[in-house]
């Protein structure tokens, strides 16, 4: 029985990080659609059949459907969900009157927003939600003395010893266990700097994140000490400090991938999120929580790349339309979305082939 809740905690778990992050991410769009005076036809959770469905007074559709993996929101005028074409034959059977309140007639400052809204709540979702637990659970502000090394780890082999504190990564000074995760997370060299006996010690260490998580191989003590009470502006802060570190710790991985100074086996899919939101949901409710906001940013951040079908796609286009004065040829913004469809096809396909590897090892 045990191992049956066990097996199932893995994609219950993913479905509800899931559905949360597609209801605020849709949700950002539908209400800045409504505010914007546009008319959503409608609002899905998930793709594929109809599982459940209701329409509002206003005439939106709201649907619950069979593949759980992601949403949309489809305005008056949209020929897809993705918004990338306009359906023309709708859009000749409108009248003047109606015509206002399609998504493609929109003036481009609303029609920015409107794309915008859906990145910028995941954003927003995750900073309330951490700012929640920093106020709750307070912040956790582990000194980087290693309490001991790991058998074989690289710590072993570099000569890294107990009682050894960590004071600068790659130049970076470290004040915090956070700290030095960070490096290791992103950076696969790291130039340490340890002091042992009052003496700074220099040390070099080779990172392997194949396995989607780089290790060092220390362990450190976590004492309630460690842990400091915040206010609430202070958790206001903090919230939006680590959203941003997110950010920008991606933003290093996605370039170094690029330069091929980076696999790309760290990259995981749905497989791999669904164990780590299963593992996150065993250690308890604050781990959890952790994660929907991190998954929440993720999703967020990936929005916002210039990847045409993507909202990051749509707000490229709609900044070169600003700057040229005029919209972009019909067949270009097609190619560009079949170029972006393949990509994001592409993307889905490795990141399932890692996580079926991951699995397999």
């Amino acid at each position: 029985m045990i191992n049956i809740l066990n097996s199932l905690l893995y994609p219950i778990s993913f479905l509800l990080v899931i559905s949360i992050i597609v209801i605020v991410h849709e949700g950002g769009h539908f209400y800045a659609a409504r505010k914007c005076g546009v008319k959503v036809k409608a609002f899905s959770v998930g793709f594929g059949k109809v599982l459940f469905s209701r329409v509002d007074k206003l005439g939106t559709e709201w649907k619950v459907c069979l593949v759980p993996l992601g949403g949309y929101v489809q305005m008056l005028g949209d020929a897809d969900p993705s918004s990338s074409k306009k359906d023309n034959e709708e859009l000749e059977e409108l009248s003047e009157e109606e015509k206002q309140f399609a998504f493609p007639f929109q003036k481009l400052w609303k029609k920015f927003i409107i794309v915008f809204a859906g990145p910028f709540m995941n954003y927003v979702f995750a900073i309330v939600l951490l700012t929640g637990i920093f106020r709750i659970y307070g912040l956790e502000s582990i000194p980087p003395v290693v309490n001991s090394v790991i058998k074989d780890s690289v710590a072993e082999k570099i000569g890294i010893v107990k009682d050894d504190r960590f004071i600068k990564v790659n130049g970076k000074e470290i004040s915090t266990l956070t700290d030095l995760q960070r490096e290791i997370a992103v950076e696969s060299v790291l130039n340490l700097v340890v002091l042992r006996d009052g003496k700074e010690i220099d040390l070099v260490a080779h990172i392997d994140h194949k396995n989607g998580k780089g290790m060092l191989g220390v362990t450190t003590v976590s004492k309630m000490e460690h842990i400091r009470d915040l206010n609430f502006v202070q958790s206001i802060k903090e919230a939006v400090k680590l959203a941003y570190q997110m950010s920008a710790d991606t933003t290093k991985v996605l370039i170094k991938m690029i330069k091929r100074q980076r696999s790309t086996e760290d990259l995981r899919g749905p497989i791999g999120i669904a164990e780590i939101s299963g593992n996150a949901m065993k250690e308890g409710i604050l781990s959890f929580l952790l994660f929907v906001s991190q998954i929440s940013i993720a999703i967020g951040f990936m929005n916002l790349l210039p990847i045409p079908v993507l909202d990051g796609g749509h707000l490229f286009f709609y900044i070169v339309e600003f700057i040229v004065r005029r919209p972009l040829n019909e067949k270009i913004e097609k190619v560009t979305s079949i170029i972006g469809l393949i990509l994001l096809l592409g993307l889905v396909l490795l990141t399932s082939w890692n996580d079926i590897v991951r699995l397999i090892k």
